[in-house]
């Protein structure tokens, strides 16, 4: 569950101010002093607030200097110098004397951290105009050719995301291949979509932002049985995958301290941004094939409209799949999404820390969207969903339909809370869900809760959620998990529930307003949150049904075998 977005890499924040629209700003620090730099990301962090340093690393710059500036996540010179011409785009200057003053007046007013993407596309859409051209992309190809045949294919992501697509443009893929990095979506408008896809025979193509540490050269031996991988990682690792999955993955731990010998575990220090990995023998000769996954969006969609994503495989990032707040019109189809998440997202007030991990996620606004005929699994939190707690938001017209989705902690999961926030015409059907909680993650998780249909607290006015004609398999925990009452707003009908061990479901009857509880059902531990808490704020009977068909009719299930 993702309660806060927090995208490491963001720089935008709309600021909310009583009926005002929202104006769009940019925070820029400005010193020289090493120990400024890093009380500033200190500072700033705490608050969940990004900045940029308007300054990059320079070849005369001190040690200390070098050190600090790499601690900064956002540095762009030429975005922040075009800020200027956007009309309602302002820049606040920060620096050392008035952090907290600026801190404090971003808390005060509202403001809400946004994606990057935000900043491209104010600054390219008058730039852009209709292309409806094919380029494409090779592992062979040559990101100096224009990309617009097989033969003089692009090669690398960065290519792909650093050109400016114009209007109904295809980016294909050629299938087989194996992409590295990341992809920053790019809109399209209302009948022009930009569309990403595949071409040629084969497999589909491999978008993955992972290192490779298959050779026993990648692996240093430093302790017994303990391994230091030589290839620093830029971001966070999240999860360490063996032969492609076959072997499994390593459990992470967040302190060297905690790995105490226990093979196949490890731990990413930000000191070195290396991570160290216990094993009996060199990893490298170990496992045929070894995956870092990085803190990183496989698909970066924040902002963004008008595209189609068709036909290609994501695979080890350890943020999200596919992630994005304020998006509509989005076709999602024929994709496989796989081995997502195990990056920190935040830490709970008891230290421990919650983490990355949903196959598809749309976050805050987001309408008009279509995800069909996927395969999800191996996620460390939810397959699919889409959630939120940003005051105001809509979310409209969202349709899953006959995706599949396996060893996830959750198939489907939703929520949305925030002042104002409304959902309407939300549909979930003839989906496949199998074995809930039967992922990597599970074990892992300080919190494993898992469940096919996720439902954490809702306090949004909800109209027309519909969950049909879906087959639901085995779960760790429970099928459907409910926690607060509002029920009564969504129809369930024609699903089928094959849970041979654990809950049906587990009801918790929480209100839908004034909640208390930051983390229910025994999850807020350091409050030592209790059954009898928990029920002490019910608005009905907290059920649990094992195995009573009859029982889910209380939830508007028409029919269940």
């Amino acid at each position: 569950m993702k309660r806060i977005l927090l995208v490491l890499a963001s720089l935008t924040v709309y600021l909310y101010a009583g009926a005002q629209a929202p104006r769009q700003i940019v925070i820029r620090f400005t010193s020289e002093d090493p120990a400024a730099v890093v009380a500033a990301v200190d500072a700033f962090e705490k608050a969940d607030i990004q900045f940029t340093m308007e300054r990059t690393i320079l070849r005369n710059d001190t040690p200390e200097m070098k050190e600090a500036l790499t601690k900064v996540k956002w540095k762009n010179n030429e975005l922040v110098s075009k800020i200027g011409i956007i009309p309602g785009v302002s820049v606040v200057d920060a620096n050392p004397a008035n952090i907290s003053e600026v801190i404090g007046k971003a808390k005060a007013e509202g403001w809400k951290i946004n994606t990057p993407s935000a900043w491209r596309q104010l600054l390219t859409n008058a730039e852009r105009t209709f292309g409806g051209r094919n380029y494409y992309v090779s592992e062979d190809g040559n990101d100096e050719a224009d990309g617009l045949h097989p033969d003089s294919a692009w090669r690398s992501l960065e290519k792909v995301n650093s050109t400016l697509l114009g209007y109904a443009d295809t980016v294909r893929f050629r299938c087989g291949d194996i992409f590295r990095g990341h992809l920053e979506a790019q809109s399209g408008r209302p009948g022009e979509a930009v569309v990403y896809t595949c071409f040629g025979s084969g497999s589909k193509p491999v978008i993955e932002p992972s290192w490779d540490a298959s050779s026993p050269k990648d692996w240093v031996k430093v302790e017994k049985k303990l391994w230091k991988c030589e290839k620093p990682s830029r971001l966070e690792l999240g999860n360490i995958i063996f032969n492609h999955g076959a072997k499994g993955c390593a459990r992470k731990v967040d302190k060297p301290e905690l790995l105490q010998g226990r093979d196949r575990s490890f731990c990413w220090v930000e000191a070195d941004k290396a991570v160290y990995l216990v094993s009996h023998r060199n990893p490298g000769k170990r496992f045929s094939s070894i995956e870092l996954a990085e803190k990183q969006h496989i698909i970066l969609e924040g902002n963004c409209h008008d595209i189609v994503y068709d036909g290609l495989s994501l695979r080890y990032g350890a943020a999200h799949g596919i992630a994005g707040g304020n998006v509509s019109h989005i076709v999602i189809r024929n994709c496989d999404i796989s081995w997502i998440g195990g990056s920190t997202l935040y830490y709970d007030d008891g230290g421990r820390g919650v983490r990355y991990g949903n196959g598809i996620e749309f976050w805050g606004n987001a309408s008009d969207i279509l995800v069909e005929n996927c395969r999800v699994w191996e996620c460390w939190d939810a397959g699919l969903t889409n959630q939120s707690n940003v005051v105001g938001a809509v979310q409209k017209n969202i349709t899953y339909r006959n995706n599949e989705i396996w060893n996830c902690e959750y198939s489907y999961e939703y929520w949305q809370q925030g002042d104002g926030a409304r959902t309407e015409n939300i549909v979930f059907e003839n989906n496949v869900c199998r074995d809930a909680g039967y992922g990597w993650g599970h074990k892992q998780r300080w919190n494993p809760n898992a469940g096919h249909l996720m439902f954490y607290d809702t306090t949004a006015e909800t109209d027309g959620f519909i969950i049909r004609g879906n087959r639901f398999y085995r779960t760790k925990d429970c099928g459907l998990r409910l926690f607060n009452a509002w029920y009564p707003r969504w129809t369930m009908e024609n699903n089928i529930w094959r849970i041979p061990h654990g809950w049906l479901c587990r009801y918790h009857a929480r209100p839908t307003d004034s909640l208390i509880y930051k983390y229910p059902d025994h999850l807020d531990r350091i409050h030592d949150d209790n059954e009898a808490e928990i029920q002490s704020q019910t608005v009905e009977e907290p059920i649990r049904l094992r195995g009573n068909r009859r029982g889910m009719k209380l939830f508007n299930e028409k029919f269940c075998k």
